[in-house]
């Protein structure tokens, strides 16, 4: 399975305790994603990719602490720390119409309503009102707001996102 088919939920920051237990920060804004999960995938920061069974999990204070099947001492999750919590990404639940994972909209390509091509989207911003998604083209950069009044279509399947640019919003 490539990198690509995965979908980041959290990552490992440190170990709890003696018995195998990590601490992780969520990434994800799905309620209970830890405690429906039986495995997992483990994007070290080396490249290496692990498959582990989640035997426990629980939340306290906005992160999570989970429990590994084969990794319960400290010294067994050392490994593990700095690396990428990750799904399949066709286990990922369905989200309600106008909402969308941020997997669907990075590397969309950005497009104005009459059809001038802006760039892709790498990176997204958020900001508390309303995600800003950075799209770029070359050295061409823009910032742009994702509210109702910009974005106008988001297709996820073709990878495509159609805005309505306010008064100078392309203005370098």
């Amino acid at each position: 399975m490539s990198a690509d088919e995965r979908v980041t939920i959290g990552e490992i920051l440190r170990p709890k305790g003696l018995q195998g237990e990590v601490k992780v920060l969520p990434l994800t804004d799905v309620p209970d994603r830890f405690g429906s999960l039986s495995h997992v995938f483990i994007s070290l920061p080396n490249g290496e990719v692990l498959e582990e069974e989640i035997v426990d999990s629980k939340e306290y204070n906005g992160f999570e602490y989970v429990c590994f099947a084969n990794r319960r001492s400290r010294e067994s999750i050392e490994d593990l720390i700095g690396g990428l919590i990750q799904v399949e990404q066709s286990s990922v639940p369905e989200l309600p119409d106008g909402v969308y994972y941020q997997f669907e909209i990075l590397d969309a390509e950005v497009f104005t309503d009459d059809g001038q091509r802006l760039g892709t989207v790498v990176d997204i911003l958020e900001t508390g009102a309303h995600d800003v998604y950075i799209v770029r083209d070359g050295e061409r950069e823009y910032m742009i707001p994702a509210n109702q009044d910009t974005v106008r279509q988001i297709d996820r399947e073709q990878g495509r996102i159609v805005i309505h640019p306010l008064e100078g919003l392309l203005d370098l």
